[in-house]
């Protein structure tokens, strides 16, 4: 069968994407890119006899710049040599998606060009003579709509024919005049590997600058640097011209012609849909509130309504782990094995993240649709004049974005496309603000303490959290390009606007989807491996030998009560020896978890199981022994909870991290908050969901002794058969265990906002600087921040004696207050003219 390697390129906007899941179907496999966080896509599919490996490039607008998606589609056409370059062009934006495909016609491979959004370009009264586009840059046109299903046999047919396009390809070229002699010359001057890839446009891409091509050239070209300098050089002192703005002004004069003798506008001057939309969206006094309420409505429906849906998905779960428990070595009354404690350790770690998948599911649909739909660039668009008084820039928003402005991004992609930002005050500013965004990590953590604390102001306090980050993101971004940052180079943010389009309900389910399982294979994968490792360090050095003999001694007591009241029936027999008591509690907890986990059928299953113990659960009213025993079980059920609790916080607060967590409480008591948030604080910094799982098995087993209802002998059987004990979700778990109040829980989001990153984040940003001493500082200057911050914000509002909502919303204003000051701030400018004209 014939292997076909075909390559996806465009600009952001041209619907690439769509394109690449109606060719080849649901995305097969996401491989990143060696030490990159930007994506590559890739699927395939056959034709017939020709198997299609079709790769999806990241977008960019042109292979002139350095931004991180350049670097990541140049190098994988240079690297894996593809057949075929599928060119995706927004036919509605067609002069600006032609500069690209000029560089890409370049390049030395055979492209076919694909005229995406036709229906949206033939509504705004744009036709497009595809033959004759043909005709003019020799390589083959298709007219498509991806949204519609249109154009699929088209492109079929072009990948179909791929080895004739590549017999009759001959190097597309530009004449660019007055540096042709300078081309030629470096052409001339240089050695090249044979690699598929044209001479000339490598010599272009050197006089450009382009340093990863001068990377490649440089191993057979020592020389390389001085030569190119000497061409840009002589071509400067000759023409007065740069390169750089040379070569783009000839591509922006090639796309005009283009576009002069292929579209026919028949709408020119007519105001568009997108114009009028924009008329509202854009207004300088309407965009803001518009933008916050996106923000607003996309939090209630998320993570408000999608809180909903996870009581549907928690019996789920809490069935799961009945079934692994099922599986594991039974207790030993209060003696649990090893590989038992780890194995619930572990579900519990797993269940406490994916219960939130209904959340994640909302809100990845929502902001698809605000991608698809054009409202992400005009977000830039809105905030570059608020982030350039702060700092900031327009090219910053995306990194936030990406790094969770919008609750459910990751800081490390966030600041991995920091490097397309060409301000480099900004770009220091952005990589150090990106991780106090809300990242996907940390919203099962705000939700379960939310859940726990603010189930009645979920909506107001997801508002506050979501928003408070961009306001603390744009004072520090202040305070650090005022100080630290001051004397770095800025520069001008120039973008432009696509026109909006309507978003297809396959894309946004399928992206969906693909990015719920992305969180999936995380919390499957690095987030168990983080549990084990935490695990460990919970158990090591164990319980110390004073509080172990107690327990034990308590245990042995419990088990010799049993056995007493067991003794006074005619099941003495039956319950006389440890192993038996450990098997028939077993048998009862069992039993009593299943019918919490509202499963339907666990009474003919345990009937079945053991007929014996049975009669223990679902006492005859003609059987007082069984009821004697009904009451000791649950009087030893209790006991061994207990028991368990305490050995739990034992074994945990003299543990590694334990001890960890109580060397920091002298200084977190301030904030509100014990060595147990400690604990989870600190195996957050291995991966953010570590914290929730941390805590959710910190208070898994704390149960009250009088979370079991005692029945009275005057209590009807059918009460003595069933328990009013629910299964209490991890919220529930810490609402009622922890001892914290809702004031409490705001100083403990409000360190979590400002908190140190996750070391992954840390590593990138390493990269990304190349120093250790920003590394560093974007460690301990926001430790420090938060610390201090929630200290303040705890201590002030117990003094005032201020709910946790009213303490949230004072601070949140407080911020609010800082920021519209700052804004309102006058820059200093220089305000005098005149003067001696010459010295």
């Amino acid at each position: 069968m014939q292997e076909l390697k075909v390559a996806l390129a465009g600009q952001p906007n041209c619907g690439k994407s769509t394109i690449f899941n109606m060719l080849s179907g649901i995305h097969q496999h996401i491989a990143n890119y060696p030490g990159v966080t930007v994506d590559k896509k890739s699927g395939y599919f056959d034709l017939g006899d020709i198997e299609v490996e079709m790769v999806d490039l990241p977008g960019t607008y042109s292979f002139s710049s350095y931004s991180l998606e350049e670097k990541v589609a140049k190098e994988f056409i240079i690297n894996e040599k593809p057949d075929l370059i599928l060119n995706i062009v927004d036919a509605s934006n067609l002069k600006r998606n032609l500069y690209l495909t000029f560089q890409l016609l370049e390049i030395g491979v055979p492209v076919a060009i694909v005229l995406n959004m036709c229906d949206v370009a033939q509504a705004r009264g744009i036709k497009i003579d595809d033959k004759k586009m043909s005709e003019i840059l020799k390589c083959p046109v298709v007219k498509a709509s991806a949204r519609k299903g249109e154009g699929k046999d088209e492109i079929y047919e072009i990948l179909k024919n791929v080895d004739e396009i590549k017999k009759n390809y001959s190097e597309f070229k530009i004449n660019y005049d007055e540096l042709e002699k300078h081309i030629a010359s470096l052409q001339a001057s240089l050695n090249f590997e044979d690699s598929g890839i044209s001479k000339r446009w490598l010599c272009i891409k050197t006089l450009e600058k382009d340093t990863s091509i001068i990377e490649i050239l440089t191993k057979n070209n020592s020389n390389i640097n001085d030569v190119i300098e000497k061409q840009r050089q002589e071509f400067h002192d000759h023409y007065d011209k740069d390169v750089e703005s040379f070569l783009a002004s000839f591509r922006y004069e090639s796309a005009d012609i283009i576009f002069h003798k292929c579209v026919t506008e028949t709408k020119k001057g007519k105001e568009t849909i997108t114009d009028i939309v924009d008329r509202y969206v854009l207004n300088r006094w309407l965009s803001f509130p518009f933008l916050l309420l996106i923000i607003f409505i996309t939090y209630e429906s998320s993570i408000v309504f999608g809180y909903k849906l996870t009581e549907y998905t928690w019996p789920i779960f809490a069935w799961i782990k009945n079934f692994v428990s099922d599986l594991l070595p039974a207790a030993d009354v209060a003696k649990i094995p090893m590989i038992t404690d780890l194995g619930i350790w572990l579900v519990n770690s797993a269940i406490a993240l994916l219960n939130y998948l209904p959340i994640f599911f909302i809100l990845f649909a929502l902001i698809a649709i605000l991608e698809d739909v054009g409202y992400m660039p005009r977000m830039a668009f809105i905030l570059d004049k608020l982030f350039r008084k702060f700092g900031l820039h327009g090219q910053s928003t995306l990194p936030l974005v990406l790094g969770g402005a919008f609750v459910g991004g990751c800081a490390v992609p966030g600041v991995m496309t920091t490097k397309g930002i060409s301000d480099d005050r900004a770009r220091m500013a952005t990589i150090l603000t990106v991780p106090l965004m809300n990242c996907l990590a940390k919203v099962p953590f705000y939700t379960l303490l939310l859940g726990a604390f603010f189930p009645q102001n979920m909506s107001i306090m997801m508002f506050y959290i979501s928003t408070v980050t961009v306001l603390a993101a744009l004072i520090i971004a202040k305070f650090l390009t005022s100080t630290i940052l001051k004397t770095r180079h800025t520069a001008p943010f120039v973008m432009e606007l696509p026109p909006y389009h309507l978003p297809t309900f396959k894309g946004v389910i399928l992206r969906s989807f693909e990015r719920v399982w992305v969180y999936i294979k995380k919390v499957c994968t690095i987030v168990i491996a983080v549990a084990i490792v935490l695990f460990a360090l919970l158990q090591f050095p164990g319980v110390p030998n004073d509080i172990n003999d107690r327990l034990n001694a308590d245990e042995e007591k419990a088990i010799e009560n049993f056995i007493k009241s067991a003794e006074k029936t005619s099941y003495k027999d039956l319950l006389d020896t440890r192993e038996s008591v450990a098997n028939v509690l077993n048998f009862y907890d069992g039993y009593r978890a299943k019918k919490m986990g509202g499963s339907k059928s666990v009474d003919d299953e345990y009937a079945k199981k053991n007929p014996e113990f049975y009669k223990f659960i679902k006492v005859d009213k003609d059987d007082k022994d069984a009821r004697t025993i009904n009451t000791a079980l649950r009087k030893l059920s209790t006991a061994r909870n207990k028991i368990l609790r305490e050995q739990k916080e034992a074994k945990i607060e003299h543990s590694v991290l334990g001890m960890a967590g109580r060397a920091l409480e002298p200084i977190s008591r301030f904030a509100g908050f014990d060595w147990k948030i400690n604990v989870a604080f600190l195996s957050s910094f291995a991966a953010r969901e570590s914290a929730v799982a941390t805590l959710g098995n910190i208070y898994e087993s704390n149960k009250d002794d009088s979370s079991i209802r005692q029945v009275d002998a005057n209590a009807s059987v059918a009460e003595a058969g069933e328990f009013v004990e629910q299964t209490l979700r991890p919220e529930e778990q810490m609402a009622k265990n922890s001892g914290y109040t809702p004031l409490h829980a705001a100083s403990i989001i409000i360190f979590m906002l400002l908190t140190p990153p996750c070391i992954a984040t840390m590593i990138v940003v390493k990269m990304q600087t190349n120093s250790y001493k920003w590394m560093a500082f974007g460690i301990f200057f926001p430790f420090g921040l938060a610390l201090l911050v929630s200290s303040l914000f705890f201590s002030v509002s117990s003094i005032f004696g201020l709910s946790g909502l009213m303490a949230m919303s004072i601070y949140y204003f407080l911020l609010v207050f800082i920021v519209v000051l700052l804004w309102m701030m006058p820059e200093k400018q220089i305000n005098w003219s005149g003067g001696v004209q010459k010295i």
